[in-house]
């Protein structure tokens, strides 16, 4: 009836009944377990799929063990088998309900030579070597992160001692309680002095050993260089850590190639990760990425992601529900056990859970159970209802197997003192393979005994550290070691046995290496600085004025970064030039009439209508019904060794013709001319106008005032750009006080504006 035929008649129905993908076995196993769901939840009550002959019957095994080590390995020993038979390793999958089965799942496979992909962020996210890159992200980015301080601290790169910690941690302390006696009730949301804040003051930390003071220095110093590294985007910023961090060479020297390999692929696919994920609002930052993951761990259920696996030859694991659409020869489904599969926990209660989304908004809100007033007969139908949702999770991970299909749960999972209930729908399929024959059973043990063989074996994996210098690595065709091998079968010279051709070009590639080398440590001499600081080599025009006016305020924006206050000034700034902006391309008008919010930021900032006047004002200019030539223009100029970019507010004029350079200002200060004259140098040197063929001016829309100059000698522009630079490169961040130091953002520590507002208040 919803799509009728030309005339008006109903279309025919076209049923999709028959399954191309499974063996009849393995269909009759997900049959097994979607059976007993109500028709009432059904889409189509009639509807039973009917597997294609040319699948055939297909393999199904069912086993039960006895804990979840056991489990893995077995089921890394059936895919070795596989392998032995022809499988190519990607054509196995396993899929889990939860990801914190991977990790010893990886160990298995780790433990019998077989390639490993973690497909999704959930189970990368469980992974040690990504746990240890986002630690290192959650502490450059929030000051309060503490426990990933400490994991990076009392961790095997910077081994600093608990009793070392602890004396910093005191000081900390400490602080906060002094704050707290100075505190007024206007106070009540100051934070609290930080660790992080500690670690900056580590001269004040009495009784630190030498060692730990050495290393929690060097910590300070790369957490310093890693918050300038984080105006990266993400990706490069995360791929800077991964590189700084040094887990590449260990991994490169781990003797467990096969450990070494699975993880470096771990942390290629959390990278891959990272540059597909895009946020719902605004753009991605590392704050933004990380609210992400942190929500992904949070969640008690995910919700259904599929992603498409890589290429690579190699088994993949992944959860349930990352895994729909896909489809592979050989499918392994652990962790069958009550409270992995099924999970009987109540994601949405709108009785007791104020975020639950009302059932009767629901999509599916016809076969959800009601609320009658009986909050325990409630949950009761929520926990019925929710093993029906489990029911086709489970029938969705069985129904991506073509030929063979192993589902499989134990006793014990973890550290647990308490074993996991037999999992029905275990059960389930055992009874269907033992009476119809269509299904290899492996009943495993009865009970799960009082005494958790689980408990110890994580300690077990943990090896020596240090590990031996030089490791044995004598064997059958080398009882003495490859290495002495090496050695005594090495050539006098490599080179000399070369053939003439082959030496030349040896020893082109050689000279070509070495200077590169050459420039790339003189690069390195020239940039670095005491304490690893290095100034950034592009500077914005905004940069090159606030040197020029102090210099240590240019210091504290640009190469030692901290916090600005962004007050509601700025922000009305911010939204006039983009009101002029879509005014511009023809968009204002359909913009102007939007409601206000209910707190402007001219009420924040003690001025309400201010927005207001600042548009009359503009629209009584001269500009107002002026199309610019360019609006918003953004340029890169080259000086000396380093790069000014920049954005032009407008430019008006003709292309061929003289130009006007506008810049909007919104506050009531006079602006410094070098913005303008940066913004002139701009437009003679990149886009060749001729110096009289350029005018500068300030907008003043707060005092309804245009002040105009003409472009002067771009040469001596220029030489006074490039003065500021090479002070830069220089590391000359002497402070100029002045009448500005009122307003500056780092008056509370910087001694010289204190001593200068002091004299002249």
């Amino acid at each position: 009836e919803r799509f009728p035929r030309s005339e008006g008649s109903p279309a025919a129905r076209l049923p999709l009944y028959t399954n191309f993908r499974s063996g009849a076995r393995i269909l009759a196993a997900a049959d097994t377990i979607i059976g007993p769901i109500p028709d009432a939840q059904r889409p189509d009550p009639d509807k039973e799929l009917r597997p294609d002959p040319a699948n055939g019957e297909g393999e199904v095994a069912v086993a039960r063990h006895m804990d979840e080590w056991t489990e893995a390995r077995s089921i890394a020993e059936r895919v070795v088998a596989l392998r032995a038979t022809g499988a190519a390793w990607s054509d196995v999958a396993v899929l889990c309900r939860t990801s914190r089965l991977f990790g010893l799942l990886q160990r298995a496979f780790d433990e019998h030579d077989v390639p490993v992909e973690i497909v999704g962020l959930a189970g990368l996210l469980k992974q040690p070597e990504v746990v240890e890159v986002l630690a290192y992200a959650r502490a450059v980015h929030d000051p309060k992160a503490s426990v990933a301080l400490a994991r990076i601290l009392l961790g095997p790169r910077y081994r600093v001692g608990f009793k070392d910690l602890a004396l910093v941690a005191r000081l900390a302390t400490h602080e906060s309680k002094l704050m707290l006696e100075y505190m007024t009730e206007d106070d009540v949301e100051a934070e609290p002095f930080l660790f992080a804040e500690a670690l900056e003051r580590l001269d004040e930390v009495e009784g630190l050993s030498d060692q730990a003071r050495t290393r929690l220095t060097a910590f300070r110093d790369e957490l310093r260089a890693l918050r300038q590294e984080a105006r990266k985007p993400v990706g490069e910023f995360l791929g800077e850590v991964i590189r700084r961090i040094g887990i590449l060479d260990e991994l490169d020297a781990d003797l467990d190639r096969p450990r070494a390999l699975g993880a470096r692929r771990n942390l290629a696919a959390f990278l891959d990760e990272v540059h597909a994920f895009e946020p719902v609002e605004g753009e991605l930052t590392l704050r933004a990425f990380l609210d992400y993951v942190d929500a992904v761990e949070e969640l008690d259920k995910q919700d259904w992601a599929p992603v498409q696996p890589s290429d690579e030859d190699s088994v993949k694991v992944m959860t349930i529900h990352v895994a729909k659409g896909l489809e592979f020869d050989h499918v392994f489904v652990p962790g069958v056990a009550h409270g992995y599969l099924p999970n009987p926990t109540i994601p949405q209660n709108p009785a007791e859970r104020g975020k639950s989304l009302d059932f009767e908004l629901q999509g599916d809100a016809k076969v959800l159970p009601s609320f009658d007033g009986n909050v325990s007969r409630f949950k009761t139908a929520l926990a019925a209802q929710e093993i029906v949702e489990e029911r086709r999770t489970a029938y969705v991970a069985l129904t991506r197997a073509r030929r063979t299909l192993s589902v499989s749960g134990a006793f014990w999972y973890g550290d647990n003192n308490m074993p996991k209930k037999p999992s029905l729908f275990l059960d389930e399929l055992m009874a269907w393979g033992a009476s119809t024959g269509s299904a290899s059973i492996q009943h495993g043990p009865e009970e799960p005994g009082h005494e958790n063989p689980m408990l110890g074996l994580r300690q077990g994996f943990v090896r020596p550290w240090p590990g031996p210098a030089r490791p044995d690595d004598a064997d059958a065709l080398f009882p003495g070691g490859w290495r002495a091998a090496a050695i005594d079968g090495i050539q006098p010279s490599l080179v000399e046995a070369l053939p003439v051709a082959d030496r030349a070009a040896f020893e082109a590639l050689a000279a070509e290496r070495r200077a590169l080398a050459a420039h790339l440590r003189e690069r390195e001499a020239l940039d670095a600085r005491p304490g690893g600081e290095r100034p950034p080599t592009t500077v914005s025009v905004g940069g090159v004025v606030d040197y020029t006016t102090c210099p240590k305020r240019f210091y504290w924006t640009s190469v030692r970064p901290l916090p600005r206050f962004s007050g509601p000034a700025a922000r009305i700034g911010t939204e006039i030039h983009r009101w002029i902006e879509r005014r511009a391309s023809g968009q204002g008008q359909l913009l102007e009439t939007d409601d206000a919010i209910d707190l402007t930021h001219e009420e924040l900032a003690g001025d309400p209508g201010r927005v207001e006047r600042l548009r009359r004002s503009f629209l009584a200019s001269r500009f107002a019904g002026v199309v610019p030539l360019f609006a918003e223009r953004a340029f890169l100029l080259r000086v000396g060794a380093f790069t000014v970019s920049g954005r032009i507010d407008a430019i008006y004029g003709e292309p061929a013709g003289p130009w006007e350079v506008v810049d909007w200002k919104t506050g009531a200060g006079i602006a410094a001319p070098m913005q303008l004259e940066l913004y002139g140098l701009a437009c003679v040197e990149i886009w060749g106008k001729a110096p009289e063929d350029v005018t500068l001016s300030y907008c003043y829309l707060a005092k309804d005032e245009v002040v105009s100059q003409p472009m002067g000698d771009p040469a001596e522009v220029r030489a006074r750009v490039e003065a500021s630079l090479e002070a830069i490169g220089a590391g000359v961040f002497d402070p100029i006080p002045g009448a500005w130091c009122t307003h500056c953002d780092f008056k509370g520590f910087c001694d010289v504006g204190r001593a200068w507002l002091a004299a002249n208040a």
